[in-house]
Parts: C-alpha cells; sequence; structure tokens
C-alpha cells in the first residue's frame, strides 16, 4: 500500500508511488490553460516530441516528482538572491527560514514558457488579496522554450525569444523583462545555474506551493505545465488559510 500523506482541509493529498500519475494531466484536463486566448489558441495545435522522446522525458519527471515535497513534509530550505524591484540583481539573499513565523506561497516559473505566462495575472490577483497575511515568493526557474531549445511560435508571436541563459547576469536580464512587463509585485529570486531549487521542488516549468509557517508543505499544484483548475485549486487553499 502506498504512503500517503493527507491534509483534508487544504484539499491536498500526496501519495508516494502514485504522484507520477498526475504528470500526465496536462494532457487530459478539460480546463482552459491560461486566461490568455492567443496562448489557448496555439496550444490546441501544438505538436508534441516524438513517443519515444516524451516517454523518456515522463520518466525523468517521475524520479523528481518522486522526491519532491509532498503535504505534510518539510519544505527544502534554500538560499537564493533576491532582485531588485527594477529586476536587477541586489547581492541580497533570501532564505526560507527567513519566513519562519508566517505562511509563504511559492510561485515557480519562467518568462519563455508561455503557460505561465498565461496564468499570472492569476498569481498576482492572488498577491494582491492575500500577501499582506501571507508571505509570496517568485521564483525565477530555467527557461523551458529558449531560442536555443524548443522555442515555440506564441513565444516569437508575443515577443519572448531569449537563449538559455548561461550566467546569473543573463538570467536576471530576463527576469527583469518579465517583472517589467507584466508589473509584477510580489518578489523575485533567482535560482541558482545549477537549478538546485527547481530540482528540490520538481518545480520545471511551473510549479505552485503552499507551505505553512513552519515551513512544512500545505499544499502544491500537480508538476507543471498545469491548467487552471489547478491555479483554482491554489488559489482556495490560500483563500482558506487567510481565514483561518
Amino acid at each position: 500500500m502506498d504512503e500517503k500523506t493527507t491534509n483534508t482541509e487544504y484539499g491536498t493529498t500526496g501519495s508516494r508511488g502514485q504522484d507520477s500519475a498526475h504528470d500526465m494531466d496536462w494532457l487530459n484536463s478539460d480546463a482552459p490553460w491560461t486566461t490568455d486566448a492567443a496562448v489557448n489558441e496555439f496550444l490546441q495545435d501544438l505538436e508534441l516530441p516524438p513517443e519515444p522522446v516524451l516517454k523518456q522525458y515522463m520518466q525523468e519527471r517521475a524520479v523528481l516528482e518522486a522526491a519532491a515535497p509532498k503535504p505534510g513534509e518539510p519544505a527544502p530550505d534554500f538560499r537564493l538572491e533576491k532582485l531588485a524591484a527594477s529586476g536587477a540583481r541586489s547581492g541580497k539573499f533570501v532564505s526560507l527560514a527567513d519566513y519562519r513565523g508566517r505562511p509563504l506561497a511559492l510561485v515557480f516559473g519562467n518568462f519563455t514558457c508561455p503557460i505561465y505566462r498565461g496564468q499570472l495575472e492569476q498569481f498576482i490577483a492572488a498577491y494582491a488579496e492575500h500577501g499582506e497575511r501571507i508571505a509570496f515568493l517568485k521564483i525565477y526557474v530555467k527557461e523551458e522554450h529558449p531560442e536555443d531549445g524548443w522555442q515555440l511560435g506564441i513565444n516569437r508571436d508575443q515577443c519572448v525569444v531569449y537563449n538559455q541563459p548561461q550566467d546569473a547576469d543573463a538570467r536576471a536580464d530576463i527576469a527583469g523583462d518579465l517583472i517589467a512587463r507584466f508589473q509584477l509585485p510580489m518578489p523575485v529570486v533567482l535560482d541558482d545555474m545549477q537549478n538546485s531549487v527547481c530540482t528540490a521542488y520538481h518545480a520545471a516549468p511551473e510549479r505552485l506551493y503552499i507551505l505553512d509557517s513552519a515551513g512544512v508543505v500545505l499544499h502544491r499544484s500537480p508538476p507543471g505545465p498545469f491548467h487552471m483548475d489547478a491555479v483554482d485549486a491554489w488559489r482556495a487553499a490560500l483563500r482558506r488559510l487567510d481565514s483561518r
């Protein structure tokens, strides 16, 4: 029997050995992908990689998902550089321990993931609704669809064309462009160039977590990319936490 952890108050269930089934939700959900009509239309005709490539990708994701923190488990610690409000590197670092004593919402994502971009207004709305009582932190991770990788036509249409950054300065430049375009109000930190936090949380290309004041996972979305029903579930969990 699988070992499970359940938090009924926040509507989350983690299961060792079965979480990888969630990994196919992004192919099967009837919910819209985003609130961006252009992105949704583009994704209707998106051609996926060949089956052997996709199968290997899913197997690799399953390994990462098995190690990612589940509801009821402590979240992995991190120490990451915080960007200034302008998007420039600040040289100042924050750690998970800095947020002890206050619930924390984590938003992982990157500019070249069109699904993340198309959901971003919902993350901003959640910050506006709950940011006074719940801390928020946007963790900027590696690019999902860079020009020198699996580039997508919707990125070119929306002028989101970048190579995969090879150093923190280049990553910060792209994150700064995201901050400027969307007027992103929440604090932003950069994952390191080893992508260690993204890996620890299995957060590529996007993912949502809620941690309690002791740093224990209360809620997590399925591994990205995910549809709007996962965003709605995260926002509902935030409202339940904020109403306590």
